[in-house]
């Protein structure tokens, strides 16, 4: 990516050494007057000290002159945009064992607080959308910069039973364009992202390494959250087994070129909410700065003048 808009405008600064030559033979012109003194070592020790100083106002105005020339060449630096284009599937378990109270006040609001910090980390216009997965997996939010509603639809989600994790992830892949569509527009993997939590093993639908193969083939992102302590006691009315599969979630991240993260209280759970939001909602760019460096080199002008008057004035 080209750090100048207009490189062509550099070869002003070929011109850069006959300015310096002009300078120099400017300097050592003979002077048309001669003015005799019978004590010149006294005369030199009256002279101001250090000769780099005389040329101070010079170097200055030469600096500012390629500060100009860079600013004319319209020079950009890299900055961290969000990508429009970009879409992050929230993938929430709600499960009733996520009723479960080891992490307070419970699994299930400490998810849904960390996904309201998620979504106030990402930068505004980021594209998200929420699938909540039980026995089963249904599109809550599709994806959008709406972040109000999927806030609001986070507020209202209500538990059920079972655990389908496979098939959250298939769901959560028909909410992004094909990848025959992100290859045309970017990187597929950038532009298609799946945080997908859970706190129990698969009991429901397609096995979750079968619904790998699939999100591969896809070219989709996955960072999975394990939550709560294997160990701790299921309310009344959760069935199945106890924890989730770490092996499971960790060869899905792994394999799709995600992260996989274990939380086991509600601060560590929104931590992780926090720093994926920095990683997945931002893309590096190239923005202009043609006028902050056309303002360096006015302000070096104006110094370079300064310097000059006062070496002129008499006291």
């Amino acid at each position: 990516m080209d750090v100048f808009l207009w490189p062509w405008v550099l070869a002003l600064l070929l011109l850069t050494p006959a300015l310096v030559w002009l300078y120099r033979k400017g300097r050592t012109l003979p002077s048309k007057s001669l003015l005799l003194y019978p004590n010149f070592g006294l005369l030199s020790r009256t002279a101001p000290k250090g000769r780099w100083k005389r040329h101070l106002p010079a170097v200055l105005y030469l600096s500012s002159a390629v500060l100009l020339i860079f600013a004319l060449a319209r020079p950009t630096f890299t900055v961290p945009q969000i990508d429009p284009r970009a879409g992050i599937i929230l993938a929430l378990d709600v499960s009733r064992s996520m009723r479960t109270q080891d992490i307070q006040p419970s699994r299930f609001e400490a998810a849904r607080e960390a996904i309201r910090t998620f979504v106030e980390s990402v930068p505004e216009g980021t594209r998200i959308g929420l699938v909540a997965f039980a026995g089963y997996a249904s599109s809550v939010v599709p994806i959008s910069d709406d972040h109000e509603t999927l806030l609001q639809a986070v507020d209202v989600l209500t538990m059920a039973r079972g655990t389908a994790i496979g098939e959250a992830m298939l769901e959560s892949l028909e909410s992004f364009p094909t990848l025959e569509e992100r290859e045309g527009i970017g990187e597929p993997e950038k532009l298609a992202t799946i945080i997908l939590l859970s706190d129990g093993r698969n009991r429901n639908g397609i096995d979750p390494l079968e619904a790998l193969e699939e999100v591969k083939a896809q070219r989709v992102t996955v960072h999975t959250i394990g939550v709560g302590n294997p160990n701790a006691s299921l309310p009344y009315g959760s069935q199945g087994f106890s924890g989730f599969n770490e092996e499971d979630l960790r060869t899905i991240a792994e394999e799709t070129g995600g992260r996989f993260v274990f939380a086991d209280s509600a601060r560590e759970l929104s931590d992780v909410y926090r720093d994926l939001s920095r990683a997945v909602s931002w893309k590096l760019g190239r923005d202009e700065a043609t006028s902050f460096v056309a303002l360096v080199a006015g302000l070096v002008l104006l110094l370079s003048v300064s310097t000059a008057q006062l070496k002129r004035k008499v006291f």
